[in-house]
């Protein structure tokens, strides 16, 4: 299971702020430290005042099912439910700026500059980047930063050496075949028609029709019936996943079963099944090692809220410690009912003094 950590930050990508604030009233503390309401109801604004961001937002939480929108139902409240999630997060990241501090980790100008193009599109571009204030966008640049020092240092970076030791040590996830289909289209003709046309091959080919004769002649794939069906070789990732399954489970030299999926029906032919050069799969080898420090990295600030002291607002909700549960480690548990935003009114823009 993907940490909370991970979980949180794939759903929110952007956090805003929570910087130093005039006021003193504390939405939770950290191991002392205090995230001030202030600051978190000013970023509960600013999600709020860009319009684009905070639609992006309410899709990527109903994407993972969560169905958690922003605003309450009351006129210039929150959806308690989402103010968690996002002091949650607020948490995390004070727990890496304390982390950073305690093993001597800064951040720098060039790191800052370096890291702002990533930041502008982990929020959509440009435009929406721009429709945050000012003091948003460098704390949006800065968390980038400091989460991928801390990162860094928790996880190491990845060496050349590595990437060819997993490869060596991982040959089964580099597997590939060599593969051919024959091809019934849902587009080109209605789903029950696809389906009766790749019966029909099918039976042709049980009655002793040639694989490579009816995938030349009668398949709906133009592109791959003028090599007799062939689709070459890849590894995992290159074909849609259904094609893939079937692909990468049939015995070679055996004609599937007709497989079903999104575009219409496939009699799947392996030919060969090999474990890939390290040169055709390096990328996927790299992309395997950053899943695994991510993976890594992400049960490190789920250990952290362990030992952690952390006390929450009751307006806010409840910390859950969980440390015994992984599906609740560093929840702050929402109280029923909407937040009002007490710092700005409605339409405010919501820039905390920082």
């Amino acid at each position: 299971m993907p940490s909370t950590f991970l979980r949180l930050a794939l759903v929110l990508t952007l956090t805003l702020g929570a910087c130093s604030s005039v006021s003193d009233t504390p939405a939770a503390s950290v191991n002392g430290d205090t995230i001030t309401a202030e600051a978190l109801e000013a970023e509960l604004l600013a999600i709020r005042n860009n319009e684009r961001y905070r639609q992006g937002v309410e899709q990527g939480l109903a994407q993972q099912g969560l169905q958690v929108t922003v605003n309450g139902e009351g006129e210039g409240t929150f959806n308690s439910a989402f103010v968690a999630r996002l002091l949650s997060l607020n948490v995390y990241y004070e727990l890496l700026e304390q982390e950073m501090t305690e093993r001597g980790l800064s951040i720098t100008s060039e790191d800052l500059q370096e890291i702002r193009p990533q930041a502008i599109n982990a929020v959509g571009g440009e435009e929406v980047f721009a429709a945050f204030p000012t003091s948003f966008q460098e704390q949006l640049v800065r968390r980038q930063v400091l989460t991928q020092k801390v990162r860094a240092a928790v996880t190491g970076e990845i060496a050349p050496e590595q990437a060819r030791q997993f490869y060596d040590e991982n040959p089964d996830q580099f597997t590939g075949v060599c593969v051919s289909h024959i091809f019934a289209s849902k587009q080109q003709r209605d789903p029950e028609a696809a389906r009766a046309r790749i019966d029909d091959l099918a039976r042709q080919l049980a009655e002793g029709a040639d694989f490579t004769v009816l995938a030349t002649e009668q398949s709906d794939d133009a592109t791959a019936a003028g090599q007799g069906g062939s689709l070459g070789c890849g590894g995992q990732g290159r074909f849609i996943p259904e094609f893939e399954r079937a692909a990468f489970s049939i015995p070679v030299g055996q004609v599937s079963a007709p497989v079903e999926s999104g575009v219409g029906f496939h009699l799947i032919l392996v030919s060969e099944r090999r474990t890939l050069p390290f040169e055709e799969v390096q990328a996927q080898v790299e992309q395997a090692l950053q899943r695994r420090q991510l993976e890594e990295f992400g049960a490190f600030v789920d250990d952290l809220t362990c030992t952690a002291e952390v006390e929450v607002n009751p307006r806010y909700g409840d910390w859950l410690d969980g440390c015994d549960d992984p599906a609740q480690v560093g929840q702050i548990e929402p109280p029923p009912g909407p937040v009002t935003a007490s710092t700005a009114p409605p339409g405010a823009p919501g820039e905390p003094t920082g």
